[in-house]
């Protein structure tokens, strides 16, 4: 059975890496990665990940759906190369480790992102290293996720587990980088550290267990899983900058405040014109201005004739210039 109140399946992190993961066949990509294919041959899905690599350096600062800075954009495209370099059983041990690294640097200088990415180093790192810098780029990313299906819905042990691996990282990266910050991961620390308290990370617990979706008791105000969610954008170290603006539900008010004044002051008037002798004061000041339908009409045929002549003059200027430009000899 599904369980809807599992959180991990939509995890922003998750939709994150399979988007970069994404690409289609290019003919300015394949020779390039051709190449890479052949330089490393038994790696065969090195050439998918060339392939995508080269198409999110392409595509740098235009991700769909991903609502993260460019400086962040940078962070976490170094996480995604580290990923999935160590699924095709690359780390920083690997004998070609240098080659793999070498190419890598080739495309990015190709595409100019290390002028936009001025602040990172893009490099390959073991993996007990890139675990935990993985664990504290996710969790900025889905803390805000984490914590509204948690406190709601509960979670399963599986996602105890989650959430525990969280704390535990959390708290040997803060003692490591506090005592020196020469690690890969303590970069990231930092963004965490500037953007999240101990408090908020304590707060992301799990305070009921079940096994089985059936057993969660909704309350009343719980009843829609679909229900609007807080967001961490505009607050989290890798999500854009909250920009102004008002939101749907401002808007609607602020459209309301101003239409009843004014449906009002049209209903007062209308009834002062149907209903008082303001309909005859109306008619005798139009009449005493000559705002009359006959003299507009007159008005309006002269000026339409003025207009006429004028515009015939233009034509008649702008036709002899495009004649006089459009067959001169090139």
């Amino acid at each position: 059975m599904e369980d809807q109140y599992d959180f991990k399946p939509i995890l922003v992190s998750t939709k994150l890496y399979n988007y970069l993961d994404e690409y289609s066949e290019s003919d300015d990509h394949t020779p390039k990665c051709k190449e890479i294919l052949s330089k490393f041959t038994g790696y065969g899905d090195i050439y998918k990940f060339c392939m995508a690599l080269r198409s999110n350096l392409y595509f740098f600062n235009s991700w769909i759906n991903v609502s993260i800075s460019e400086k962040n954009q940078c962070h976490y495209l170094n996480s995604w190369i580290n990923n999935r370099l160590i699924n095709l059983n690359f780390s920083s041990e690997h004998e070609k480790q240098k080659e793999i690294s070498d190419l890598i640097s080739e495309y990015i200088k190709e595409f100019k992102i290390d002028k936009k990415c001025t602040h990172i180093q893009f490099s390959l790192i073991n993996k007990d290293d890139y675990a935990k810098m993985k664990t504290l780029y996710d969790y900025a990313l889905d803390s805000a996720k984490i914590l509204h299906y948690a406190k709601k819905f509960g979670c399963t042990q599986e996602n105890k587990n989650y959430i525990d691996n969280i704390h535990s990282i959390y708290t040997q990266v803060k003692r490591d980088c506090n005592e020196t910050d020469i690690k890969p991961y303590c970069v990231t620390w930092k963004y965490i550290k500037d953007n999240y308290t101990d408090k908020e990370m304590s707060e992301l617990a799990c305070k009921t267990i079940y096994n089985d979706p059936s057993e969660i008791k909704l309350g009343t105000d719980q009843e829609d899983i679909d229900m609007p969610e807080p967001s961490s954008e505009g607050r989290n170290p890798f999500g854009k900058d909250a920009e102004g603006g008002a939101s749907p539900t401002t808007s609607s008010s602020t459209v309301v405040a101003t239409l009843l004044p004014l449906l009002g002051l049209i209903l007062i008037l209308f009834i002062l014109y149907r209903f008082t002798p303001l309909k005859s004061l109306v008619r005798h000041y139009l009449i005493k201005k000559r705002i009359i339908r006959s003299s507009t009409h007159d008005d309006d045929e002269s000026q339409n004739d003025l207009f006429e002549n004028t515009y015939a003059y233009m034509n008649k200027n702008i036709d002899r210039i495009r004649h006089q430009i459009g067959f001169q000899p090139l």
